[in-house]
């Protein structure tokens, strides 16, 4: 007959509670018909929990760091208002004399599509890039749009941006995500890759941030197999941009 463990009373094999000093036998029992090797698996399991949680317990609170700064070489562009600034790589040219063309070609390439996009309230600000038979690749452009009173967070702009981008873009494909500070602002940067309908595929890096009652998006462009001689650039370019007033 087995005994209990506490006080050495003799119980049956099929008892949970010790009947005279009252404490549990199924954990006691358990253990003795569970082999060495398995006891020896808990324990490891046990301490390898126990250091994942002092390890987080202990690590320092996630803080926002210095943000990174404007690359000494870059052009810097501001506007005529004193509004805004962005810099640039060297090599790429302004072309802001065809702003009012590419916005008119956006919002027809938008109205073609069955949507909801207020595309008469969107703005283009900013173009420059690199000029190529296609166009401007790699490129830069700023687009300034009225946030709706619905979307009245930086979360719900974000996911309003990339369900309009799926819109355009059939097969718009969210690469990475990532959500810093930007000019001391809550900003987004999201990676991407789509083609406008009717128009080749391209990779893309925005940035997004909500100022006041307006959304700002800066968007590099590039051709896919191109990509990787631009990000460097493309990162540093879509977080230079100031809001000066």
């Amino acid at each position: 007959m087995p005994l209990c463990p506490y006080c050495r009373t003799v119980v049956s094999e099929d008892t949970r509670f010790c009947p005279e000093c009252g404490r549990p036998l199924a954990i006691e029992q358990a253990a003795k018909g569970m082999s060495k090797k398995k006891i020896a698996g808990i324990i490891v399991a046990c301490i390898i929990a126990i250091i994942v949680i002092v390890v987080i317990a202990t690590r320092p609170p996630t803080s926002v760091g210095p943000e990174p700064t404007i690359p000494a070489h870059f052009s810097t562009y501001t506007d005529e208002l004193g509004l805004f600034s962005i810099s640039y790589p060297p090599e790429w040219e302004l072309q802001l004399e065809v702003i009012e063309e590419r916005e008119q070609a956006v919002k027809d390439i938008i109205s073609c599509i069955d949507s909801d996009l207020p595309v008469e309230k969107v703005s283009l600000l900013f173009l420059a890039g690199v000029p190529s038979q296609i166009g401007l690749f790699p490129s830069v452009n700023i687009i300034v749009e009225p946030c709706p009173a619905i979307v009245c967070t930086h979360d719900a702009v974000i996911k309003a941006e990339i369900e309009g981008a799926k819109v355009v873009m059939p097969d718009y494909q969210e690469l990475s995500r990532v959500k810093t500070t930007i000019d001391g602002r809550t900003a987004t940067i999201i990676e991407s890759q789509g083609a406008f309908v009717g128009l080749d595929t391209y990779r893309y890096v925005q940035m997004v941030c909500l100022v006041s009652k307006t959304v700002w998006v800066v968007t590099c462009a590039a051709l896919p197999d191109e990509y990787s001689e631009w990000e460097d650039d493309f990162d540093a370019t879509v977080r230079s941009l100031r809001i000066l007033k």
